[in-house]
């Protein structure tokens, strides 16, 4: 009877337990796995797995909150009716020679991915579920029972352009300089 009750002890541990991703929240996910100011709107997009979060249980794929801490969320209304399509992730270059329409399970090699950094469990990509329209963050586009590719958005911390708030502290900056050297 204490064997049994060892082993359903053990039983109940174990699968009460999270797995975690592969590379853990406190190792950055590279640039190189990521479109960075994609078309230049300030935002950078990650592909994170081949499933919506959560779905087939916890951390088969992780939640956006699990990497909030380098900005990635959720997009906004107008920032998901921008986002970038099935193949503005493939490798620049495009070395695999991928094109249209998509079958089935693609190489992950071919695509800009970060599913590592997001799921301990998927070794592939489906981008045709990403062509056909199945994608999701978590929040847009999501519809319970359907198997989605997800996709999540940071502000990009490679824009390139200066807030309008920069701008005009800098023209009045040069405004009081060119006043000082005058009266110098």
């Amino acid at each position: 009877m204490k064997k049994i009750a060892a082993v359903v002890l053990a039983l109940a541990a174990s699968t009460g337990a999270i797995a975690e991703p592969i590379i853990t929240n406190a190792t950055p996910i590279p640039d190189a796995n990521v479109l960075l100011n994609f078309n230049g709107s300030g935002l950078d997009w990650v592909y994170a797995g081949p499933i919506a979060p959560g779905e087939f249980g916890p951390f088969n794929l992780a939640p956006v909150s699990y990497r909030a801490a380098e900005g990635w969320r959720a997009a906004t209304a107008d920032e998901w009716a921008a986002r970038p399509d099935w193949d503005d992730f493939i490798v620049p270059g495009n070395p695999c020679g991928i094109g249209a329409p998509l079958n089935g399970y693609s190489n992950m090699a071919c695509y800009l991915l970060a599913t590592p950094y997001w799921s301990d469990t998927f070794s592939h990509v489906d981008m045709g579920d990403y062509a056909d329209g199945r994608v999701t963050d978590g929040v847009n586009n999501t519809n319970p029972g359907s198997v989605y590719e997800t996709i999540f958005v940071r502000d990009s911390r490679n824009n390139q352009v200066p807030l309008p708030g920069t701008l005009l502290l800098m023209g009045a900056g040069l405004l009081a300089l060119g006043a000082w050297r005058k009266r110098a």
